[in-house]
């Protein structure tokens, strides 16, 4: 078997570490030069509906020319929102589900299907994806920066499997910072409040002529939560969650046609938990203070080359490493990858083409191991304990123009090959129809598929156990095991994994219209409907008697591609300029979510309505310049009741700042001020909260 020594610093001299590492550069180089900052403030709405994007096909194109449901989510909205993470930040794209469900956990999704791991969405951070292809999701503690160093965000609504890959089913949210020389200076931000106290510090300078960097050290430290909801059980324990990070990033760009980017960043964090453990004997169950930690980091290259106008080439490598700890089981997960793209555009006849095509290799090699050391337990195992996987991709997209300027068709696919499910064909079919300036309608059919997790194809785990007096214990075990109980038998419920798990199968089919009614009001409406098949869920087979490590039953809990269903629903967002310093912005989003098992399909009254999705979201934001120097932003946000457990609620939040100079900045900003607390996704509640932040540039 193989084996692997793991990183085993303390945390506190990962983070003695990191700052020496992170640091040292700025010792070594001697440049200064002024903050060259883009400021989307002076940007009217003409003009940012010109911002250029490149998650829709992996290359720069303006929003009006995109067939797809896109939001951006400039820096400037991050700032006057008054978010402090990247999680929170995404509130502010229509369609998207953001929910809180712990202290440093996140339940976020697009059009439905939400858990814990959303695992139908797909995010990258300047091209690197942050999907745990091991636990089919992503990890929002782990994912920070300084915000401020976010250039935008780029959400894309419904599939984007056909350039992106597997697992982009319901969307994918691409994450960009900014280039090196839009970052020159030093900039310290720090922040003081009731629910969190973080600080930043940023230098950026300049090698040469043509080339930029910067680097940055960053922390933060998020108090007790409260934690009783409707659900009485849960009460959240001192969390006190700590997270220090550090990171560097170059950018040069030669006269010759090139640009190089490369940067990386290391963290670790840690936080105060409580692991629940199962015993055979009374009382069967307790819960153990624990302190859960995590570190990692990563590196990424690419290079650009520009032929003419028309033709360009990228090739993008990086290696990540991630440790982390999942209860009583620890796991290191290293990725490594290399993507390479071609776009060229030529003519046939009077059609334009503008081709793009590409290959990429991904290895992953997981390793998982339990606190004591031993390789199995009597609540968890994952076996194998180690895995190396691989993904061989290719894609190609041709864009024709049928009718020039107003009439554009784009088809395309991604054909892969996983060690899960073999080879996956992933393709689309857009049409966008402009026919005038302040006009777009497009629609598309799209395929995408959702591959099986290393978790769900190889972990046991006990999620409950049942004391032997529970009343409905013969009924559960079955007739031929009820009728000969063994009398101080308890009974476990395991999840299995299962090897022969094929993936998740979408078939899409989306239609859109933008308006751009004068150069101050703009409307975007999205409507859609999904059929989902072979969606994998658990399901009880057929009980059996274990005697090791002392008789007991076991309800096992089998993962199968047991339920097929719908999701249809609707979006609007809107953009309104009242005056030169005053916008207002809002979004709706409507969404009914209903699946079914395969096997009684055909039976209507089967049909369960998916419950961890809202069916009505609503977002009004004000964006107001009191005067030059004074800010004063409102955000109110709706959410429908996901269950008897979990209401509706609105929260308001609310932010003024001012400007006493062009690179000072202090500000106030309250959140979740309409209640004292309420509830997400689960029992946890988010908290009433208020800070003071002050960001300082020099």
């Amino acid at each position: 078997m193989k084996t692997r020594k793991i990183l085993k610093l303390s945390f506190f001299n990962k983070l003695s570490f990191l700052s020496f590492l992170l640091w040292f550069p700025v010792f070594l180089c001697q440049a200064s030069a002024e903050e060259q900052e883009v400021d989307f403030t002076a940007f009217s709405l003409e003009e940012l509906k010109n911002v250029e994007i490149i998650s829709a096909s992996k290359k720069p194109e303006k929003i009006t020319d995109v067939p797809a449901a896109v939001f951006v989510i400039t820096q400037e909205d991050i700032r006057r929102s008054g978010v402090t993470g990247i999680a929170e930040a995404l509130r502010l794209a229509p369609g998207v589900q953001v929910a809180r469900i712990g202290p440093a956990d996140w339940a976020i999704t697009i059009r439905g299907l939400n858990e814990e791991f959303s695992n139908n969405l797909l995010v990258l951070v300047d091209g690197r994806s942050v999907y745990s292809p091991v636990f089919s999701g992503v990890h929002w503690d782990i994912q920070d920066t300084v915000l401020e160093d976010i250039e935008r965000i780029e959400v894309i609504r419904g599939p984007g499997a056909a350039v992106w890959g597997a697992n982009a089913v319901n969307g994918v949210i691409n994450i960009f910072t900014k280039n090196a020389k839009d970052t020159q200076g030093a900039q310290v931000v720090g922040l003081y409040g009731t629910e969190e106290e973080s600080g930043s510090v940023r230098y950026g300078g300049t090698l040469g002529k043509e080339t930029s960097y910067r680097t940055y050290l960053k922390f933060f430290n998020r108090d007790r939560f409260s934690g009783k909801g409707k659900s009485s059980w849960y009460e959240n324990p001192d969390d006190n969650w700590e997270s220090f990070r550090g990171g560097f990033r170059m950018d040069r760009d030669s006269e010759a046609g090139d640009s190089l980017m490369f940067e990386g960043a290391i963290f670790g964090q840690q936080y105060d938990t409580e692991n629940a453990k199962f015993i055979l004997a009374s009382p069967y169950y307790m819960t153990e203070k624990d302190v859960s930690e995590s570190a990692g980091g990563h590196i990424l290259g690419r290079w650009q080359h520009e032929f003419s106008e028309n033709s360009d080439t990228v090739l993008q490598c990086y290696y990540d490493h991630v440790e982390k700890n999942y209860g009583i089981t620890d796991s290191c997960i290293d990725t490594f990858d290399i993507d390479f793209r071609h776009r060229f555009r030529f003519s046939v006849h009077d059609s334009v083409h503008e081709m793009i095509w590409g290959l990429g290799y991904r290895f992953i090699s997981d390793e998982f191991y339990l606190k004591d050391g031993t390789e199995d337990s009597f609540q968890i195992a994952i076996d194998p304990t180690n895995l190396d996987q691989h993904l061989y991709s290719a894609f190609v997209q041709d864009r024709i123009e049928l009718v020039p300027e107003s009439l554009s068709l784009i088809v395309g696919s991604k054909f892969e090959h996983n060690d899960a499910t073999g080879f996956e064909v992933q393709p689309n079919v857009r049409l966008l129809w402009t026919p005038g300036e302040r006009h777009a309608l497009w629609g598309a059919v799209s395929r995408a598929v959702r591959v099986p997790s290393r978790t769900e194809r190889h972990l046991k785990v006990i999620t409950g156990i049942l004391a032997p007096s529970y009343p409905y214990m013969k009924e559960l075990l079955g007739d031929e095991l009820g009728d000969t109980l063994i009398p101080d038998a308890p009974a476990v419920i395991k999840v299995l994994g299962n090897e022969g798990l094929s993936s998740e199968k979408l078939t899409a089919y989306e239609a859109g219209y933008r308006l751009n009614l004068t150069s101050c009001f703009r409307v975007d409406s999205t409507a859609f409907y999904y059929r989902y098949d072979q969606v994998m869920i658990t399901a009880f087979g057929d009980a059996y008697l274990e005697t090791a490590p002392r008789s007991h039953y076991v309800i096992p809990l089998n993962y199968e591609n047991g339920m097929r269903g719908e999701a249809y629903g609707a979006e609007i967002s809107g953009s309104w300029q009242l005056m030169a310093d005053w916008r207002l912005t809002g979004a709706y989003s409507y969404l009914k979510t209903r699946l079914e098992w395969e096997a009684v399909a055909d039976d209507i009254d089967t049909a369960a309505e998916e419950k961890s999705n809202p069916s009505s979201q609503f977002s009004l934001r004000s964006l107001m310049g009191l005067s030059k120097q004074l800010d004063f932003d409102v955000w109110l946000r709706y959410v429908s009741g996901l269950s008897e457990n979990v209401d509706g609620y609105t929260a308001i939040d609310a932010r003024l700042a001012w400007r006493p100079a062009e690179t000072l900045e202090f500000s106030l900003v309250g959140q979740n001020l309409g209640d004292r607390q309420h509830q997400e996704f689960s029992a946890f509640e988010v908290e009433r909260g208020v800070y003071f932040k002050i960001a300082w540039r020099f």
